[in-house]
């Protein structure tokens, strides 16, 4: 008598969308679990594939952090970008905009770029410097704005813009945390944002 052994058959799918279903669970490991447990072998479980596979289109951890990195932060920048261009000629209501963007991602998408925005428990060479590209990105997207507005130097606009964004995720965080709920912690970083601009 012979046993047969029925394992789902994982469904066929082209190269690009089999990367992006791979990044899918990498993002989902990242906010359950945070950055620490993202591997090839936890993805490789994660996905429901083989190591080799995974390998395929991530040829080594940096490259697979660096693109789970990428794919986290993409909404929330281009939600940003877009903020900012639906309010050209005022910042507040674009920060505002903005700000409603990552209020409203889910608590470990949020909790992921957290760590990445700060550098908190990363212990990763590869993370750092994702952390400074990504630190780069968003001071590309605020810094000319807070030059023109507040009429200073790109150094200062830097300054500003980089307290301003820690602000914003300090107050997301006691949100998160319920130690402030959000309409309090809206309220707060609106008074903040008043006396600064």
């Amino acid at each position: 008598m012979t046993t047969s052994n029925t394992q789902e058959k994982r469904p066929y799918l082209g190269k690009d969308d089999r990367k992006r279903a791979l990044l899918q669970s990498a993002a989902e490991l990242v906010e359950e679990a945070g950055w620490g447990v993202l591997n090839m072998s936890a993805l490789a479980d994660r996905a429901g594939v083989s190591r080799q596979l995974v390998y395929q289109h991530f040829p080594n951890l940096e490259g697979l952090l660096g693109a789970t990195a990428w794919a986290i932060f993409t909404d929330t920048m281009q939600g940003t970008a877009q903020a900012i261009a639906n309010h050209p000629g005022d910042l507040k209501q674009a920060i505002r905009a903005a700000e409603l963007v990552s209020l409203d991602m889910p608590v470990g998408r949020g909790d992921a770029l957290w760590q990445l925005i700060a550098g908190s428990g990363l212990n990763s060479p590869e993370l750092d410097t994702i952390r400074l590209g990504i630190r780069d990105v968003i001071l590309k997207l605020w810094v000319p704005s807070i030059q023109k507005i507040k009429g200073i130097d790109e150094a200062a606009a830097t300054s500003m813009v980089w307290m301003i964004i820690l602000s914003f995720w300090g107050i997301r965080q006691l949100i998160r945390d319920k130690v402030v709920d959000r309409e309090q912690g809206i309220a707060q970083f609106d008074a903040l944002l008043d006396r600064v601009l």
